[in-house]
């Protein structure tokens, strides 16, 4: 097959600027605020601009291009002691900053009093070569101790126009900060006019409109007034203007359930308020003609884009505030319906277990019910029956009591067993004899089954507690308050949008085990996967812990996003080894093991031995090793999970059908282990130092009706192995020393850090000393515990 290779025309140079422009956008957003905040007429008394560059130096904007911006406004807006002040408080703060290296809140406090200082040399100097008068020196002060207050809002601002912030909804100081800087940007325009219309006045009526639109009518009434009394001061106007702002913005906020039209409507109304009833002077009411242009834009303007801008001041919306309602509520009724049904199993439970301790088989009443049944089956059509039951009714019940001792101590009476008197008294002394033998074996298999019925209804009972305790346990876990960590969702944000990603929306919470997770949702790469190591690493340091990611790649997302899912991972690993070897001349071992990680980052081993050998052993343990898997994996705690499958294997079948339980389960966390033993050899830690054992004398599962869960727990450090074996092991270990010292005082003997060459070579010495003719399955399980690297 012939191929053809196609060159691919290169994008021209017209793309290529806007998409650097794009990925630039928040720089040349602040690179534009520093120049218009430098030009704004406030600047003329304080060096805004250099404020500005020194709240942008701890902010993480580049100091060059902010101090570009702020010569170039000091250069375009005229007076040259503007550039001398704004130059000369740059130069100083820049030097003074120096030892400043910390962004904590006292550092701010610092930097804010190195910016009054700043600014006060430069003003000092002037007031030495204008004759030092008292009146210039007591205005420097006071316009030093101004840019002490504008470092705090620039400070808090500036993060909000570079992006840094990150934030889905800004606090009160941000968004107040933010609209005091957007309204000096926009006083920084001056009287710039583009066919005869007022850009200032157009920008900041549109600022009102959205904000009333978007937010509420407080936030329209507050950006109005924030905008009225820097726009008021700029132009010359009265203090008024602030209150005509205001007030057109609370109308239109107060309209906006119309939709834009009464938004815009609202704002026109309040400006023919003021310009009728007040009658004042011109400027008292905004212009009309930038007022209808300004309405204009506002309905071009895409709700969409709309949406972006306004979105961090407008906090939650009325959709997502219903929807977490609607949610908590859904949620708080799922918890109580699976409460009342736990309640309900439990109750179930209590009942079943009453009635298993009520029933006593094997009574007295039973007793007398096997007296009644011979009478009525030999003595009712005897002549004698009239003499024996009621005439001599005690000297019968004597006889009958010591035909019970009889039968109690040897299964079965014979002739020789009755008193010679009652012989020679009964004419139907065989028929008696073979009666009572006959209803004292259907005594007995009566008794046999109502002790199992007991039984079933004790498993029962504890199968109900059991479902009552998982579902309860879901109940609470669906009823938990997720603790949401807005700081660390900021932080992480900002980060991935310095780095270039578009961050849709970050989720960070706290789960059910106090483990963190994460969820990061940003705009597709096209399949690349170039974004998702960068994530992976913003994530571990923004978070300060070690986070993975649950899966390869991004989970698709509506509308050609991604999503990342990203859980904190264990400071621990495990690795095992296992070595087994069945019991001669069997082919099947009885001996069954199992590895689990399950929920809560606990690591699981259990280890069973099967009563006997061969394939029914290993029914028998690999049944237990299969129920444990599913019981834990079902959220059952450890002791019940071990009490159901110690009541199954007593009711498993008529023959005997037990089992050891060895199991531990490990903290991935810190280490901390939890050890059940049920009839299982020791389990040995090995450390660098010493060897510890740990024991536990109990008989297997499945031989009594209930059994009591030991619980021992030990911590393991990174570098210990831990060690399981089976009896077999320990008893082919026996020679001089019991077996278990045997095995300690080997274990101390082996150097290997590898578990798989552990397992092995203890196997093999159990076999050695055997002479490779185990009488009994032989199972190893070793376990290493690692550190995880960072």
């Amino acid at each position: 097959m012939k191929t053809t290779a196609v060159q691919m025309s290169k994008p021209g140079y017209l793309p290529k600027l806007i998409n650097r422009l794009y990925l630039h956008r928040n720089k040349i957003l602040v690179f534009l605020t520093a120049l218009l905040v430098t030009g704004s007429s406030i600047s003329d008394a304080v060096p805004l601009g250099a404020v500005f560059f020194a709240a942008s130096c701890g902010a993480g904007v580049p100091r060059l291009m902010t101090s570009v911006a702020v010569i170039l406004g000091a250069l375009l807006s005229g007076p040259p002691e503007l550039l001398y002040i704004n130059a000369a408080a740059m130069l100083l703060f820049y030097i003074l900053s120096i030892p400043l290296k910390k962004t904590d809140s006292k550092m701010d406090i610092w930097a804010a009093f190195v910016v009054f200082i700043s600014v006060l040399v430069p003003y000092l100097v002037l007031s030495g070569i204008w004759g030092f008068l008292l009146y210039d020196v007591l205005k420097s002060v006071f316009f030093s101790f101004i840019s002490f207050v504008f470092y705090f809002i620039f400070r808090f601002s500036i993060p909000v126009i570079s992006g840094m912030a990150g934030k889905v909804a800004l606090d009160g100081e941000e968004a107040v900060s933010a609209g005091l800087t957007a309204a000096l940007a926009v006083s920084g325009l001056g009287t710039l006019q583009l066919f005869g219309f007022s850009l200032r006045n157009i920008l900041c009526v549109l600022l009102v409109l959205f904000y009333s639109f978007k937010c509420s009518a407080g936030a329209g009434a507050a950006t109005g007034a924030a905008a009225g009394l820097i726009i008021g001061t700029s132009a010359g106007f009265t203090p008024s203007t602030a209150g005509a702002y205001a007030l057109c913005g609370m109308l239109a906020g107060i309209l906006s359930v119309l939709g834009k039209a009464g938004s815009a409507l609202g704002l026109i109304l309040g400006n023919m308020i003021l310009a009728i009833y007040f009658n004042g002077p011109v400027e008292t009411a905004l212009y009309l003609r930038d007022v209808l242009a300004a309405s204009v834009i506002f309905f071009i303007v895409p709700g969409s884009l709309a949406d972006r801008l306004t979105a961090p001041f407008a906090g939650k919306s009325p959709g997502i505030a219903d929807r977490e309602s609607y949610s908590r509520r859904i949620r708080d009724l799922t918890a109580e319906r699976l409460r009342k049904f736990a309640d309900a199993f439990m109750a179930l439970s209590r009942s079943f277990g009453e009635t298993a301790r009520n029933s006593v088989p094997g009574g007295k009443h039973d007793i007398n019910v096997l007296f009644d049944r011979v009478a009525d089956r030999i003595c009712r059509d005897c002549s004698l029956c009239l003499h024996c039951w009621e005439r001599s009714f005690y000297d019968t019940y004597q006889v009958m009591f010591r035909i019970v001792e009889s039968l109690e101590a040897r299964g079965r009476i014979e002739e020789s067993d009755i008193p010679d008197d009652f012989i020679g008294k009964c004419p139907r002394i065989d028929d008696f004899v073979n009666a009572v033998n006959n209803m004292y074996e259907l005594f007995k298999v009566g008794v046999v089954w109502k002790s199992r019925i007991s039984e079933s209804r004790s498993v029962i009972g504890r199968h109900f507690e059991g479902m009552s305790r998982v579902i309860g346990n879901l109940a609470e876990e669906i009823d938990t308050d997720i603790s949401f960590m807005t700081p660390l969702e900021d932080a992480i944000s900002a980060a991935l949008k310095k780095e270039g990603v578009r961050v849709v929306e970050v989720v960070a919470y706290k789960g059910l085990w106090g483990k963190y997770e994460i969820n990061v949702r940003h705009a597709s790469c096209g399949g690349a996967r170039k974004c998702a190591e960068m994530i992976d690493r913003i994530v571990s340091e923004t978070a300060d812990r070690r986070m993975m990611r649950c899966d390869e790649g991004c989970t698709a997302y509506s509308g050609g996003e991604c999503v990342l899912k990203y859980v904190e991972s264990e400071n621990l690993r495990i690795t095992t080894g296992v070595a087994r070897m069945p019991k001669y001349g069997s082919r099947v071992s009885g001996d069954s093991f199992s590895f689990m990680e399950g929920v809560g980052g606990k690591y699981t081993l259990a280890l069973s031995d099967g009563m006997g050998t061969g394939q029914s052993a290993s029914v028998q343990s690999r049944a237990a090793v299969d129920m444990l898997e599913s019981f834990l994996e079902s959220g059952f705690d450890k002791e019940m999970a071990v009490n159901l499958i110690n009541s199954v294997l007593v009711l498993k079948s008529e023959e005997e059908a037990a089992c050891t339980m060895d199991i531990a389960m490990i903290d991935l966390s810190g280490g901390e282990t939890e050890f059940i033993k049920i009839g299982a050899a020791p389990t040995f830690i090995r450390r660098d130092s010493r060897v510890e054992v740990v024991r536990s004398a109990s008989l297997p599962a499945g031989i009594l009706p209930g059994v009591d869960v030991e619980l021992s727990r030990k911590t393991l450090d990174p570098g210990d192995m831990l060690i399981m074996v089976t009896d077999g092991v320990t008893d082919a270990m026996t020679g001089d020393d019991p077996g278990d010292k045997a095995l300690l005082k080997y274990i101390r003997q082996l150097e290997s850090l590898n578990p798989q060459i552990v397992a092995d070579l203890i196997l093999e010495e159990a076999a050695r000393r055997c002479g490779g003719r185990p009488y009994d399955d032989m199972t190893v399980l070793v376990a290493k515990v690692w550190k995880k690297p960072l």
